[in-house]
């Protein structure tokens, strides 16, 4: 039978994978529209799989940089993934991507895909919600 300090240590271990996976998920929402721009750029098909190798790598430097995941943190990563879904989902409505797409298009859709992460971040940070409420939300009436 185990003893409690090794449930603990397995229900501890259970945890931070699961997080860990939530975490390679809510990113692959952040790193999927990379593989057509990447195609369009270099007129090549990429494999199915190059986005889940992207995410993994992101994910662990995401992993690796922090220490310890959190469940807010995984709440971000997914919140970021489903702004940047939007915005580029949009973008490529807006500026559709093929084998015949020039670079500028290439170049514009992903600049489209840094303001999307760039959208996302900013949506999840602390310090610019704190601020935006402070400034914004909270004016003192006159």
């Amino acid at each position: 039978m185990m003893t409690d300090s090794r449930l603990d240590w397995l229900t501890r271990e259970v945890g931070d994978f699961l997080r860990f996976v939530l975490l390679w998920f809510g990113l692959n929402s952040v790193t999927g529209p990379l593989r057509p721009i990447v195609s369009a750029a270099t007129s090549e098909r990429l494999p199915w799989w190059t986005a889940s190798v992207a995410t993994a790598v992101l994910a662990t430097a995401v992993y690796w940089s922090v220490g310890r995941l959190s469940w807010r943190l995984v709440g971000r990563a997914w919140l970021i993934g489903t702004v940047v879904s939007v915005i580029s989902v949009v973008g490529f409505v807006l500026f559709p991507l093929d084998e015949s797409s020039r670079l500028a298009t290439v170049v514009l859709v992903f600049c489209w895909w840094l303001v999307a992460v760039g959208v996302g971040v900013g949506l999840t940070s602390p310090t610019l919600w704190r601020s935006f409420r402070d400034r914004v939300l909270l004016r003192p009436r006159s």
